[in-house]
């Protein structure tokens, strides 16, 4: 695997992408492993790690709101020109992390990233690049929720211009667990919501090449080996994505 590499944790709202980051992390750690952290969300008050570069040094949420007179969201949209217009400062201070990996937690709302800096930042670092598509299990008790999940994996891949990878998290929550040979049977439900789910994931094969889609519970440690493995076949021509 070509180092250093940097893994950006994305996802929708409390999909899990901090607890991912910090377990993940840990667990490469334990391996022996060069870790750092990277936090890039102005809106946490507390994390399972110790980043080596946090924005919250430069501004937070909180402070935004005090200092300018703003509600959540308009500190976020303050918070996200902010990303943007440092992101060479803020690149500059993250390739100082002497690291075989650097993990990326990325802010809790997804757009902050995708669309106001988070492209030009990925871009401006040495190494080698992946971003991880992160969302709930919770998506999948419903024909459409697998492939919307798709088409945001698609979304960010297209957005940030690097190799992405599907992970379910929360996977503990399921009954039954996850069985990834029956993702595909959802999209066999009657209703007009699952034939529009089945027609837009057969349009989308066109688009996504074949990959696995890891199950993992960042909460609970588990499936970190199986995600590692994703990403080390990233790198390897002999790796079997499907």
């Amino acid at each position: 695997m070509p180092y250093p590499l940097n893994l950006a944790v994305l996802g929708t709202a409390g999909s899990g992408k901090t607890t991912l980051t910090g377990a993940f992390g840990r667990w490469m750690e334990r391996r022996g492993m060069r870790v750092a952290f990277v936090n890039l969300d102005p809106g946490c008050e507390s994390l399972p790690f110790k980043p080596s570069f946090d924005v919250r040094r430069h501004f937070t949420l909180w402070g935004l709101m005090r200092k300018y007179g703003l509600g959540p969201n308009g500190a976020m949209v303050k918070a996200s020109a902010l990303l943007e217009r440092r992101v060479e400062t803020f690149a500059r201070e993250i390739r100082k992390a002497g690291a075989e990996v650097r993990v990326l937690d990325t802010p809790g709302q997804l757009e902050v990233f995708l669309f106001h800096g988070g492209r030009k930042l990925l871009s401006l670092l040495d190494g080698t690049t992946l971003s991880l598509f992160l969302f709930d299990s919770a998506l999948l008790k419903d024909p459409a929720g697998l492939t919307l999940a798709r088409l945001l994996n698609l979304s960010v891949q297209l957005r940030l211009g690097v190799p992405t990878l599907c992970v379910v998290n929360k996977v503990d929550l399921l009954e039954g667990g996850l069985d990834l040979e029956d993702l595909p049977r959802l999209e066999g439900v009657p209703g007009v919501e699952a034939e529009v789910a089945g027609r837009l994931s057969s349009l989308l094969r066109e688009f996504l090449p074949p990959s696995r889609v890891v199950g993992v519970s960042a909460k609970k440690g588990e499936g970190m080996e199986r995600l590692y493995d994703l990403v080390h076949e990233t790198f390897c021509a002999c790796g079997d994505l499907t």
